[in-house]
């Protein structure tokens, strides 16, 4: 469609557009598109992944010497707070 034809049918073809039917026309001797444009987010594109297969709880509660080295820790830092 021309620049010309599209000034014609604007409203009409805004409509068509706006139902999902791209429209291309010719101006200047350039290939145009009017689309819609989505406004989703690029993490609405994600897929939740069940990486761990255990509740993470347990993975650190299984290791109770581990975990009191960490608190050992952690009450040190905080005293020196």
């Amino acid at each position: 469609m021309s620049a010309t034809a599209l000034r014609k049918t604007l409203f009409q073809t805004l409509d068509k557009v706006v139902s999902g039917e791209p429209a291309e026309f010719t101006y200047k001797g350039k290939t145009l598109r009017i689309s819609t444009v989505t406004n989703t987010s690029k993490l609405s594109k994600s897929v939740k992944r069940g990486i761990l297969l255990v509740n993470p709880d347990s993975i650190v509660e299984s290791d109770t010497k581990l975990m009191d080295e960490l608190e050992e820790g952690w009450q040190r830092d905080d005293e020196r707070l």
